[in-house]
């Protein structure tokens, strides 16, 4: 049997497209796309992809699903741009699903699937909802961009009623003279409170240290009085005069009959009448209890 040989230059130019193959394969599979793996492809079109590449990832859920394969901007349709994905042929998507491409602040745009609800899933080559998010930029134009414009604005306003007032000079120089005679008044004031810190202040500190001390020899003479001994004497004193109370509540003693017998009340007040009636009797009838003559009586012989 006669064996087949390639000779010189076939071998060479199987070995040139062996290596053009490993060569596609290997690039393909180092931006992700393995050629010997099956996948799905769907499509989505965007009016803006802030810079996203061919091979930016896609997720799902925080996982990487599949890639951007390739894309095309429509020039027979300006302003939109066509994205093929490249997703594992496992994932299968409901209609309504949406691929949501998000700028990134430093590096390249992902895409981020959001599945839908939709009663059927999508098949190969169809297309799905594209929608983009804000990115920091947007955000700056949108909010920051209108309040500096403001601003910006306002300082002009601002620079320009300045620039009127120095050009008339008026106000300005008003309101520089009351800066000014403020200023004067602070000083003055600054200098009456040292005036004060240096003399009233420590001769008030020296009177307050004084009657600290005069506070203090108070205390210490009043801890040294004998309040026990005080309360005793009081307590002593109360317990006499109770007593004594007792005693004139009493008909056992001189007071308390004094004080307690009501007939010697009758008796004296009796006593206080005849003595009244006997004084008011000795100032009508004198005559009835003295007997006076200078030359003696003449019934003396």
């Amino acid at each position: 049997m006669k064996k087949f040989k390639l000779n010189k230059e076939s071998r060479i130019g199987l070995t040139v497209i062996i290596a053009v193959a490993l060569f596609i394969w290997g690039l393909n599979y180092l931006k992700g796309i393995n050629l010997l793996k099956q996948a799905r492809q769907y499509f989505v079109v965007y009016d803006q992809i802030d810079g996203l590449v061919t091979s930016a990832p896609v997720m799902l859920d925080g996982f990487q699903v599949g890639l951007v394969k390739s894309i095309e901007y429509q020039y027979d349709s300006p302003g939109h741009i066509l994205v093929e994905l490249s997703l594992e042929n496992e994932l299968k998507l409901p209609t309504g699903t949406r691929a949501v491409l998000e700028p990134a602040l430093m590096g390249n745009p992902k895409i981020f699937l959001i599945p839908g609800s939709g009663p059927r899933m999508l098949a190969d080559g169809d297309s799905l909802q594209a929608e983009r998010k804000a990115g920091l930029l947007d955000i700056l134009e949108v909010e920051l961009l209108p309040g500096m414009q403001d601003l910006i604005q306002q300082t002009g306003r601002v620079v320009a009623q300045l620039e009127a007032q120095l050009d008339e000079g008026g106000d300005l120089n008003k309101s520089l003279a009351s800066v000014r005679k403020a200023g004067d008044k602070l000083a003055s004031a600054s200098a009456r409170l040292d005036l004060l810190m240096a003399n009233e202040i420590p001769s008030a500190i020296r009177n307050i240290d004084s009657l600290s001390t005069n506070f203090s020899a108070l205390g210490q003479e009043l801890r040294a009085v004998d309040f026990a001994g005080i309360s005793h004497r009081v307590d002593s004193t109360v317990l006499i005069l109770q007593d004594i109370s007792l005693r004139l509540t009493r008909p056992d003693n001189s007071l308390g009959l004094l004080l307690n017998d009501t007939q010697l009340y009758f008796n004296l007040n009796q006593t206080a009448s005849s003595a009244n009636e006997l004084l008011l009797d000795l100032r009508a009838q004198p005559k009835r209890y003295v007997h006076f003559s200078l030359f003696g009586s003449k019934n003396q012989k």
